[in-house]
């Protein structure tokens, strides 16, 4: 079945109220600017129908806390009208702070990255 056939039918049904779809799993190996650190991440991407319009959602296997984080960074916005952008939030949520560790004079560790327990 399609995926837009089967979003059709999840819409449909009276016993779900939400649903998201499993597009595709993506390993990276992130660019953080720095020579010995390319940190690993798995990012999913799911299609959603919310409010009749078709969305993005993405989920990180880890979420980024460095020195420089109070706690870990937890994306609130995981939806986005385009896959390539979705991803690009993804990455995002994860270098930008890694980099800024980076600048600020700390150095990198993959501890940084917790396990989001329900990737």
């Amino acid at each position: 079945m399609a995926v837009e056939a089967l979003l059709d039918y999840l819409e449909e049904h009276r016993e779900v109220s939400e649903s998201y779809v499993l597009l595709r799993e993506i390993k990276a190996y992130l660019e953080v600017d720095h020579p010995d650190f390319y940190p690993c991440i798995r990012i999913k991407i799911y299609r959603t129908r919310l409010n009749g319009q078709d969305w993005f959602h993405f989920e990180l296997s880890h979420n980024v806390h460095t020195p420089e984080q109070a706690g870990p960074y937890y994306p609130s916005r995981t939806t986005e009208e385009l896959e390539t952008i979705a991803v690009d939030r993804a990455i995002n949520a994860t270098t930008t702070f890694i980099k800024a560790a980076i600048r600020a004079g700390h150095r990198p560790s993959d501890r940084w990255l917790v396990p989001n327990e329900r990737f």
